[in-house]
């Protein structure tokens, strides 16, 4: 087996993770998330030189663990903090470290993030997933366990922590999403959700109902209410099972996955345990089984 370094850089954090993997079959060996909000680093289109430089030296430090686990294949992806207009200034810094770095367009993201969702489920038949990030969302159809369609949007946990929760945002976004792809017009009984924040809503459901995997969207919308209202017991299950630099965002996320649950007329939500960091790295083997 091969061991593998894959760091994800994304809006809200910068994940490494390493992966013994064997064809398909993936273990996991190291697991580290570290807060960055590299998001709020960016304006006018920018991201300023101390978001640059917190981003490098977090990949750096990753770096100086593979080599004490002595990884040699490195390869580091970035999305929505790469969809800017200094990304060659942020991609240079970054590769100071080593890794070698991709940045993902948002379709590229979301055929990642759907790829890696087949290990969790790999009997997807058709329907919807989505992956709500800090900075993006993320959609993809699915047919007869195949992408028809995917895309992204500029709207996540982190941009809409900074609009009214109930912000007619989310809806807007969706619609229009629907709009210029016709593919994704349809209805879903089921979604699929794929990323942290979908993760976080499934440590909740385990807590509060008893699923980690699965939960209605009668129950999202019990959970979102209890946890905007303060309720006690949805609370203190926030606090336990949700990391704080997540959970301070993570009503904004359940607004937009509720959102997706309204507009596809999903009945229930799959969690998918597996995604992007997954996808991108069968993406990085297969790349490697052809130059060998």
């Amino acid at each position: 087996m091969t061991r593998y370094g894959i760091a994800d850089i994304g809006s809200n954090t910068v994940v490494l993770l390493v992966y013994e993997a064997y064809g398909t079959s993936l273990r996991n060996l190291k697991y580290i998330s570290t807060p960055a909000h590299l998001i709020d680093d960016v304006k006018d289109g920018r991201m300023s030189p101390e978001g640059i430089r917190k981003a490098s030296d977090i990949l750096k430090g990753y770096a100086a663990i593979l080599d004490g686990m002595e990884i040699e294949y490195r390869f580091a992806d970035v999305t929505e903090p790469c969809r800017i207009e200094n990304r060659d200034e942020l991609i240079a810094a970054l590769e100071e470290s080593g890794f070698k770095v991709y940045p993902l367009t948002g379709k590229e993201e979301a055929m990642c993030d759907f790829s890696g969702a087949k290990v969790s489920f790999p009997d997807l038949k058709d329907g919807i997933a989505f992956d709500v990030g800090g900075g993006s969302t993320e959609l993809i159809r699915f047919e007869n366990g195949e992408a028809l369609e995917a895309m992204s949007f500029h709207l996540g946990c982190v941009r809409l922590a900074h609009l009214p929760l109930d912000t007619k945002e989310c809806r807007k976004e969706l619609l229009k999403a629907r709009k210029e792809y016709p593919l994704l017009d349809v209805q879903s009984d089921t979604v699929i959700g794929i990323g942290g924040t979908a993760r976080a809503v499934g440590l909740l459901s385990e807590e509060v109902y008893g699923d980690r995997h699965r939960i209605s969207t009668l129950n999202l919308i019990d959970l979102f209410e209890r946890i905007r209202t303060g309720e006690e017991t949805a609370c203190d299950a926030l606090k336990r099972v949700v990391e704080p630099t997540r959970a301070a965002i993570l009503l904004f996320g359940m607004h937009m996955i509720l959102e997706i649950c309204a507009v596809f007329e999903a009945k229930e939500v799959l969690i998918s345990d597996t995604g992007i960091r997954e996808g991108f790295l069968f993406e990085r083997i297969r790349e490697l089984s052809e130059e060998n």
